[in-house]
């Protein structure tokens, strides 16, 4: 019987073999001494016995029996062989008692390379096994600016805390985010260390997820069935899935099989940056008017608007529509917590709102939530951080208004330094403060951009432009109806009293307006239909009207015929404020003369201008109620030391 086997192993070496060899890749097993040569080390940690995973284990510590297996660890030498009688006996031996003796590896880069033991690997493979008990030493690589090194280091600081070896992950900041999405279970005496319960409800939550993922034929490299995991508990959450059983976690992967396939794909997210002519047209089976039923239309603020700026930007785009649609749609407001929000979403839609807009990206993934389970209600989430094809998102280019205010700024500062206040560390952000630095750049060569942040612990800002001599800072763009604070847009202060100058102006009902338009028409699904495999992000500047400037008439004249020029520019499209020379604060050229960055690089950018000083701070240092939020939406995060 073990002949036997040995020749279908044997037959699935030489299959390997030979699709190797027309990929034109190594058809033996890879040799870790190969990794190393040229001083890769940087120490090894005895880790002891282990149970690692088969599937992690990548080849051999040496080249000394490379050649006996193909890339798979099946056998290529001829059944006549003592290595083929060896390997047929273990067969016998491992079916009837199992593998008995630990094998010896090494680890590296978060895989294993065989000391000791290959024909037991070889073997297990062969039989289906998953795991195999192994004394293991891991080999410290050296550190590097590779994007490799960098996630295994994340990988390292993840082991720490879980002890869990098999979730592979192809980005940085993922296990980071998966740290974030699976909490240590609060009380046990090794938090925030993974207790031995939690690490088992996760393991069997990933084996289930992967068996599933394998079976429908998912996998797409370099994505792997970590980042879909990892997805798939970001749209649902852990504590939900946590008590499922394989066939409960089953249904709810099939609800998002779509989302792998937008992942995997190499632009996932289509950022729209205009009303398109699919969104206007009409769909074939409409006809206008599309019914006599009024379109319901639900708005769901983080905050009470008249106290939260960025709720009453929301607000008056709501009051907007309402007036500009008047009896077609019915409009209500919904305040609630991120805690809340599932539940009030619940709410909206059994109080009869077909559309919802949920304005907060702290809503993101309560909005996936709801609308996988919801598909008859659109729902859509303000953010740009998306790549998710059943939930469309949508934001304002508000760079651009930043960049005109950067001119404003540059051209009427006195001592050639200007303050900026931003709030929260997370993507887009950094866009905005670029993008006015790069005004101030462009009308003032020498002057410098002061960037302090609102958010952080125990600080504040004026009182740092107070000794730095700054009397003339940007700062929020709006203030809400109730609040007595009077420090929003750009502004002078002089002697403690301010002066507005400039500000940015959100015209969200702009954007409200053509999403709304577009469904009541009946074309809403045409956008979908049009890109299948993207994720949609609407992202409105002031070529629609969405995004203006606010200026007073204490400008000087030539500043605001400056102004009102390099607006038409960016209106009619024929200027982009991120071109040509972009160096950031350590001296990298972003980007070279006549390069024009586009909206996804200006938008995931992590790095400041080289007229800005100051920097990007981490998550712990801001406020604690800001750090949860800035974890989720925050920028990738620094490389962890080894």
């Amino acid at each position: 019987m073990a002949y036997q086997d040995y020749l279908k192993a044997q037959k699935s070496a030489e299959k390997q073999y030979r699709q190797a060899i027309s990929r034109g890749e190594y058809p033996y097993l890879p040799v870790l001494e190969d990794l190393l040569r040229g001083g890769g080390e940087a120490g090894r940690i005895p880790m002891g016995q282990l149970e690692i995973p088969i599937s992690l284990i990548a080849g051999t510590a040496s080249a000394e029996r490379t050649t006996a297996f193909a890339s798979n660890f099946m056998p290529l030498l001829a059944h006549s062989t003592e290595f083929a009688n060896k390997w047929s006996e273990l067969y016998d031996s491992v079916k009837d008692k199992g593998v008995r003796d630990p094998i010896t590896v090494f680890e590296y880069m978060h895989r294993f390379y065989v000391v000791e033991g290959n024909k037991r690997v070889s073997v297990s493979k062969f039989n289906g096994a998953v795991h195999i008990d192994a004394s293991v030493t891991r080999i410290l690589p050296k550190p590097s600016e590779e994007t490799e090194y960098k996630i295994y280091a994340e990988f390292l600081e993840f082991y720490r805390v879980t002890g869990i070896y098999e979730i592979l992950m192809s980005q940085e900041g993922s296990y980071k985010r998966l740290l974030n999405a699976i909490k240590a279970d609060e009380g046990t005496e090794k938090a925030p260390l993974w207790s031995e319960d939690l690490r088992k409800d996760v393991k069997f939550l990933y084996f289930s997820f992967e068996a599933y993922y394998t079976e429908k034929n998912l996998q797409r490299r370099p994505f792997t069935t970590g980042d879909a995991f990892l997805h798939f508990l970001e749209i649902y959450g852990f504590d939900p899935m946590r008590s499922l059983s394989s066939s409960e976690i089953h249904r709810h992967m099939d609800r998002v099989f779509v989302e792998f396939r937008v992942l995997a794909d190499e632009n996932p997210t289509l950022r729209i940056l205009d009303p398109t002519d699919v969104s206007k047209k009409v769909a074939l089976t409409k006809k206008l008017p599309l019914s006599n039923s009024v379109l319901k239309i639900a708005f769901l603020y983080p905050k009470d608007p008249q106290n939260s700026s960025w709720a009453y930007n929301h607000e008056i785009g709501r009051r907007y529509i309402a007036d500009a649609f008047g009896s077609a749609i019915e409009t209500k407001a919904y305040i609630a917590s991120n805690d809340e929000a599932e539940e009030t979403i619940s709410n909206a839609i059994a109080d009869g709102n077909k559309v919802i807009f949920t304005t907060s990206p702290a809503y993101h993934a309560v909005s996936m939530r709801m609308a996988v389970a919801h598909p008859e209600t659109i729902i859509m989430n303000c953010s740009v951080n998306t790549a998710y094809k059943q939930l469309r998102t949508y934001y304002l280019r508000i760079y651009e208004a930043k960049f005109i205010t950067g001119i404003i700024a540059g051209s009427m500062t006195e001592n050639e330094r200007v303050g900026y206040i931003a709030d929260y560390p997370i993507l887009g952000t950094p866009a905005s403060i670029n993008a006015f630095a790069l005004g101030v750049k462009l009308v003032n060569p020498r002057a410098k951009v002061y960037l302090d942040w609102s958010t952080l612990t125990d600080h504040d800002p004026c009182e740092y432009f107070r000794e730095k001599h700054i009397d003339l800072i940007s700062d929020r763009d709006i203030n809400a109806p109730l609040s007595d604070d009077n420090g929003f847009g750009l502004y002078g202060l002089y002697d403690g009293i301010s002066f507005r100058i400039a500000a940015p102006v959100w015209n969200w009902g702009s954007l409200y307006a053509d999403m709304v338009h577009s469904i009541l028409i009946g074309a809403w699904k045409n956008d979908g239909n049009q890109n299948e495999t993207q994720a949609l992000n609407y992202f409105w500047g002031m070529s629609s009207g969405a995004i203006d400037v606010a200026c007073s008439d204490r400008l000087p004249s030539g500043t605001r015929k400056l102004v009102k020029m390099v607006q038409e520019k960016i209106t009619k499209g024929e200027f982009n404020p991120f071109t040509g020379v972009i160096r950031a604060q350590d001296g990298t050229y972003i980007a070279e003369n006549d390069v024009v960055l586009d909206p996804n690089q200006i938008l995931q950018a992590d790095w400041l201008l080289d007229n800005v000083i100051g920097r990007i701070p981490q998550a712990s240092e801001l406020e604690e109620q800001y750090r949860d939020f800035v974890l989720q939406h925050g920028l990738t995060p620094p490389t962890l030391t080894v």
